[in-house]
């Protein structure tokens, strides 16, 4: 990207998208850029922040209050670049080498002993109706419940992440968004990102859960986001009556 081009300000009924792209300063610290459908920038973030996700919150927050704006809002996928603290580093290069390795379910491995949940998961979307578990890591080693091998796509709490680029809940018993869910209350925390190709196709989506209520750092959460693009290449791609379910990961406005 050219940081030195000058944006384009052009009228926004005309355009079809605008893309949010995230990015690492001289400073290694988040910021964030609206760019047109051409490409252009138009509008930058004020501020600089210590992690993706407190990036990804303000982006959203600024950009909800356009009003009437008929256009879609994009998440550009996070750039394989190191996280700012020495635990997320080190981390992230051991999960790549281990994914490279001995595969996913040992690199899974490698996020769920830094967090307090029982599960991390991958589940893919082999159709528009349902998700597959493809790996999943249990800290008691214990058999993976049958009711979570496949589980259909319109129940899952999955669909949030895929709709809003990203869901968190610590107690999904008090989470009024997942009212009527038939998973409210049985897995009570739940946090994760979609894994998007780089043509823009949902996958699946990357996880760490539990039945217990339990909050997830924000350094793990972005650790989390980091990964995903690796994992996205151990995915296969489906196809929907010849379309992607979806093109894009739209930030909530």
């Amino acid at each position: 990207m050219d940081r030195d081009q000058n944006p384009q300000r052009e009228n926004l009924e005309m355009k079809n998208t605008m893309q949010i792209v995230f990015f690492l300063d001289a400073a290694q610290r988040w910021r964030w850029q609206m760019n047109g459908s051409d490409g252009h920038p138009m509008m930058e973030g004020c501020e600089s922040y210590a992690t993706y996700s407190l990036a990804v919150r303000h982006a959203d927050e600024v950009c909800r209050w356009i009003p009437h704006a008929p256009v879609e809002f994009e998440v550009a996928a996070q750039p394989h670049t190191l996280g700012s603290t020495t635990r997320i580093n080190t981390t992230f290069a051991e999960f790549r080498q281990v994914l490279d390795d001995r595969g996913l379910e040992a690199a899974l491995e490698v996020l769920n002993r830094q967090i307090p949940h029982r599960y991390s998961a991958v589940y893919a979307l082999p159709d528009a109706e349902r998700l597959v578990n493809i790996a999943v890591v249990d800290k008691r080693g214990e058999p993976y419940p049958a009711s979570l091998q496949s589980v259909p796509y319109n129940q899952s709490f999955c669909q949030f992440a895929i709709r809003d680029g990203q869901f968190r809940t610590a107690n999904s018993a008090l989470d009024a968004r997942l009212d009527g869910n038939a998973y409210q209350g049985v897995l009570n925390s739940y946090h994760a990102v979609p894994l998007v190709s780089p043509e823009g196709v949902v996958l699946g989506t990357l996880s760490h859960f539990d039945t217990d209520a339990i909050a997830l750092d924000d350094d793990d959460f972005e650790l989390l986001r980091m990964v995903a693009q690796a994992v996205v290449h151990c995915l296969p791609k489906p196809a929907f009556d010849g379309q992607p379910l979806s093109s894009s990961v739209p930030v909530r406005r």
